[in-house]
């Protein structure tokens, strides 16, 4: 059971005057495992309103008598639901599996508990999906691990072309990568992959994702394979991170996509899917045709790589791998490329013009949604099957208005 699900579960609903009323009994090691869960700094927490004694809690030898308000507060500004906050026992969060064995060099790397939040967020949509796909009679997508290997890359990048619609030849190149982006994310949608993007955990505008601890992820499931976007990255970046997901889905693995190449063992087969990823956009032949061109109108190699990313909606330290897979480029090209794309993550501001599109709601609240599971979660509802809380909570939004723009910005009505 995730947290979302404990929340749900053990979550007291009282009147508005019994809460004014109701103490609960809160244990000291269950708040400082939620303070800790939430990495957030308990002084700076007390001076909210409400929150004074928190240093006084903390640090009790015996359980403390909370009103039922201060707690809801308390649930709020750690990002811990309220069930877990006033458990006797510290809960114990089950690792998830896709981030378990992470690791940067030879050390051991925690996720940040918007990292956990997001995949279990997900996970819960995933697994609803699986269960209404199920109940209405339909089969196994059989895009899910229809490639047996990613040893041969012409194999997925072939099956990639077909799922998403690329030629790789000309088509691809130029126009706008925001469109490139809607392109791919419709076509990904059509072939039963859903599509969830975001910016930040939920609705929460002061939980922003990382990108650098993941550029995405994908959940593998036979009945409803999910792919996740950070979209704090580019629409280059995002674009490349799709595709780059959806081999998986043909491969049938899951993976959190770091955007550096794979960890341990999985390290040969990030590579080679992400070669067939390039190849699905821009076949060899092409590639070093305008590799070529490129290096003899005077550019440098890694200038070439970014040139040709920005033509063909990659990131040039693929088209830098890429030509040193070929011969064309050698490993000081790659450094280089390496560097770039640290600072590139480094620099907050680089991104700040392709953000999600703050002022309109509701297109906002359907650029994060697939649209093939809003379609479902619509059917659930008209059919009876599915409360309209429950149905709002599972597309992301709080209230009938805000559910009816998402429809019609999805053009369902």
């Amino acid at each position: 059971m995730s947290l979302a699900q404990l929340s749900l579960s053990l979550e007291p609903i009282t009147e508005s005057k019994e809460r004014d009323m109701a103490n609960l009994t809160l244990y000291p090691a269950t708040l400082q495992w939620a303070v800790e869960e939430s990495d957030a700094d308990p002084v700076a927490l007390s001076q909210r309103r409400g929150l004074g004694q928190l240093p006084d809690w903390l640090e009790s030898k015996q359980p403390v008598s909370v009103s039922f308000n201060k707690v809801e507060l308390l649930s709020r500004a750690l990002h811990v639901p309220f069930g877990a906050l006033v458990r006797s026992v510290v809960p114990q969060r089950r690792l998830e599996p896709l981030v378990r064995y992470r690791t940067v060099g030879n050390t051991s790397v925690q996720p940040s508990k918007n990292l956990q939040d997001t995949i279990d967020q997900m996970r819960f949509r995933q697994e609803w999906a699986r269960d209404e796909l199920l109940e209405s009679g339909l089969d196994a997508n059989p895009l899910v691990g229809s490639v047996h290997s990613a040893e041969y890359d012409d194999d997925l990048a072939d099956a990639l072309r077909s799922t998403l619609g690329l030629d790789g030849r000309s088509a691809w190149e130029g126009g706008k990568s925001s469109d490139r982006f809607r392109q791919l994310k419709e076509q990904a949608s059509n072939a039963g992959i859903m599509i969830m993007l975001n910016s930040q955990v939920g609705s929460t505008r002061s939980r922003k994702l990382d990108l650098q601890e993941f550029r995405g992820f994908v959940l593998i499931d036979d009945m409803a394979p999910l792919v996740f976007i950070n979209r704090n990255d580019s629409f280059d970046g995002m674009i490349f991170t799709l595709i780059h997901e959806v081999g998986h889905v043909l491969l049938g693995t899951q993976e959190l996509f770091d955007g550096i190449g794979g960890q341990g063992d999985h390290k040969t087969t990030e590579r080679a899917i992400n070669r067939a990823v390039v190849k699905a956009v821009i076949d060899d032949e092409r590639f070093r045709q305008v590799w070529r061109e490129q290096l003899d109108g005077g550019q440098e190699p890694a200038d070439a790589a970014e040139s040709i990313a920005d033509d063909f909606h990659l990131s040039a330290l693929a088209m830098g791998i890429q030509a040193h897979q070929f011969g064309l480029a050698g490993e000081d090209t790659l450094e280089e490329l390496q560097k770039r794309m640290n600072r590139h993550l480094q620099d907050k501001t680089v991104h700040s013009q392709e953000r999600e599109p703050h002022g309109n709601g509701n297109r906002t609240n359907a650029s994060r949604v697939d649209t093939g599971f809003v379609r479902l979660v619509n059917a659930a509802m008209d059919g009876g099957r599915l409360a309209p809380t429950e149905g709002f909570d599972l597309v992301g939004v709080r209230s009938p208005q805000s559910y009816q723009g998402l429809i019609r910005e999805k053009k369902l009505l």
